[in-house]
């Protein structure tokens, strides 16, 4: 479980100064292990405004050829193709992540030297979770490498080409974009990054720029079912990724307005409790589903009340109409 964890008083009406803290949780997931989430602990008076901002950050693994071409190139088949394929990203490659933050979308580009170009039309899904696996360590079964809070974050159709434009340095531009439908929260802490690809695809060939030998990426590979249970380690795609910030928070006085950046059609639900010894955290409200990027609820202050701690949390509920 992801949250951002806020406090605020409402026993005085001066301005007071507001204290800001990191503070980390855990959850055990199930294979027993301990996940580390993330809290953001902000202590706030009556009469002040508070606002977190952390910002999106796009990455290319290996961070080394942001720049520079992969040391090797790929293409795929013409026509029609089943395809499994995963790679392992190592999570010493989001040091410029500042915490757990939601994967939306990451992309690959073509070769230097353009080969096919598509269109490709791939009919895919493809499944992100984190890995206690490494890329020195890489199994050729496919499951042996997925982490136990595997997510499938898009099923359906990308149709991809390129338009072979010039990027940084002697590259090209990430292009071949994989946007998800559901993001997924990954934190660099709690392991390495796995992307599972199984693909139909279909449409003329395309042409990548990849790398082999390096110890910041690895994938295996299997061309001849997209629900094959083993493959081959083989070259590995230039990835570009891209994260979204966690909730950006901002508390007001005369009521609290707890706010926070959202993800369209994800579900959220405030809470609080007065004492953060305790464990018992009470619902403020009914749950929340986003319609756009900022989600906000209200907590009206009534004078003499006890303090209030509120976190926003993801949720499964079901908002009531």
């Amino acid at each position: 479980m992801a949250f951002v964890d806020l406090a605020t008083k409402s026993n005085n009406n001066k301005t007071q100064k507001v204290k800001i803290m990191e503070n980390s949780s855990s959850h055990s997931n199930q294979s027993g292990k301990r996940r580390v989430g993330f809290a953001l602990i902000l202590a706030a008076l009556l009469g002040l405004s508070v606002t977190t901002e952390v910002r999106a950050q796009v990455i290319v693994v290996p961070n080394t050829l942001a720049t520079d071409d992969g040391n090797g190139s790929a293409t795929s088949t013409e026509g029609p193709a089943s395809v499994r394929w995963l790679h392992i990203h190592d999570a010493s490659q989001f040091g410029a992540l500042l915490g757990p933050s939601f994967l939306t979308k990451f992309a690959y580009r073509p070769d230097q030297i353009l080969g096919q170009s598509g269109p490709r039309s791939l009919t895919l899904r493809i499944y992100a979770s984190t890995t206690s696996r490494s890329v020195d360590g890489i199994s050729t079964t496919f499951a042996e490498n997925l982490g136990p809070d595997n997510t499938l974050v898009f099923d359906g159709t990308v149709n991809v080409t390129t338009a072979n434009l010039p990027g940084p340095g002697n590259t090209r531009q990430f292009d071949y974009v994989f946007a998800f439908t559901t993001p997924f929260l990954y934190d660099p802490a709690a392991g390495n990054l796995a992307l599972d690809l199984q693909i139909e695809a279909s449409g003329s060939a395309l042409t990548f720029d990849t790398v082999s030998g390096d110890p910041a990426i690895g994938r295996v590979l299997n061309t001849g079912s997209s629900t094959a249970t083993t493959g081959d380690i083989r070259f590995s795609h230039v990835t570009q990724l891209t994260f979204e910030a966690p909730p950006q928070v901002t508390i007001r006085a005369s009521q609290v307005e707890v706010c926070w950046n959202s993800i369209s059609n994800v579900t959220y639900q405030v809470q609080y409790r007065s004492d953060l010894t305790t464990n018992v955290w009470t619902s403020l409200g009914d749950c929340i589903r986003s319609t756009n990027s900022t989600s906000c609820a209200y907590d009206p202050i009534v004078g003499g009340q006890p303090q209030r701690f509120y976190r926003v949390v993801l949720a499964n509920c079901v908002p009531s109409l």
